[in-house]
């Protein structure tokens, strides 16, 4: 395989893992101790640590290396402001649009994290500005260990992905914006419990 092709591997490898929650928040990622898992040298680890860190997947210092992100609670107040001014500025793109002839899918065969994720992606997909999909699409990645924890957390939490699914597959943008805004405000009264979740899997000293 060749060094660009073992880096390829790496990265998506790498990626998938940490959107798993396979990795703790705060873990160091050692170039050199990953490198015999994933059955490649230190460069391309390296360098895909360096992709995933440029996506903000990965924490990385000069000096210190890299580590899977620590969120507390002002990081994960502000991924959610700064998710529901995207989703909005993407609904107002799509509003603006005629009516697509194609309609998103249902959301019965996916987990939570996976359906905020279709459902999110779906409305960027409906904007006509391209830089909504990958914002919300980098999002999406950001936040998938936030989503294991709301998963927990908020009572009933797929009621308000299905609700705001619902009213995107009818194309009534007033409606999904009003169930983007329940969304989010719910998930920002439960900052706290979310981020104590979180840190509960953090590693110890």
């Amino acid at each position: 395989m060749s060094p660009g092709n073992t880096m390829v591997r790496v990265y998506g490898t790498l990626k998938a893992r940490i959107m798993a929650g396979e990795y703790l928040p705060g873990e160091r990622l050692d170039p050199g101790r990953l490198a015999t898992g994933l059955a490649a040298s230190r460069t391309p680890v390296r360098d895909a640590l360096l992709q995933l860190s440029g996506e903000r997947l990965v924490d990385s210092w000069e000096q210190e290396g890299f580590r899977v992100p620590l969120v507390n609670e002002a990081a994960i107040r502000d991924m959610y402001e700064w998710s529901n001014d995207v989703i909005h500025a993407a609904i107002r793109a799509a509003s603006r649009k005629p009516g697509p002839s194609h309609r998103p899918g249902d959301l019965p065969d996916l987990d939570y994290a996976g359906a905020v994720g279709t459902c999110f992606l779906d409305i960027a997909d409906y904007s006509s500005n391209r830089e909504h999909r990958a914002a919300v699409s980098n999002l999406v990645d950001r936040s998938a260990a936030v989503r294991r924890a709301e998963s927990i957390i908020v009572e009933a939490a797929m009621d308000d992905v299905e609700a705001i699914q619902h009213s995107i597959a009818s194309f009534e943008w007033a409606a999904a914006a009003r169930a983007v805004d329940q969304f989010h405000r719910r998930r920002i009264r439960l900052v706290a419990e979310i981020a104590a979740a979180l840190r509960s899997r953090e590693p110890r000293a």
